[in-house]
């Protein structure tokens, strides 16, 4: 997702601004898995951010599969509603159907 997104990001001009941010995070969120519960819960906000992510990817004729993905992401933790689960629950919530309040 990092190489759509620079990429995206240089056809918007705004490819330095965002090396920049991410010259300055020293931690990877794969390492740190209580990321996981925070993100399960925020990302009902971000779900229909991601289906912005993917309009844009499309008129910039980049690939939308990732974005398309993570807005899938999204939808099935979306009726977390900032309540974050275990791990166990958020990970079980991804082979769920997304639920009909997050479509």
């Amino acid at each position: 997702m990092a190489a759509v997104s620079y990429a995206l990001a240089r056809d918007h001009g705004v490819e330095e601004e965002l090396l920049d941010i991410a010259e300055q995070r020293s931690r990877s969120s794969l390492a740190e898995t209580a990321y996981i519960p925070k993100v399960a819960a925020r990302s009902w906000r971000w779900g229909p951010e991601m289906e912005e992510v993917v309009s844009a990817l499309r008129e910039a004729e980049l690939p939308t599969d990732l974005a398309e993905a993570s807005a899938s992401v999204m939808s099935r933790w979306g009726s977390l509603r900032d309540a974050p689960p275990s791990i166990p629950e958020a990970l079980d919530l991804l082979r769920s159907a997304p639920s009909e309040e997050s479509n």
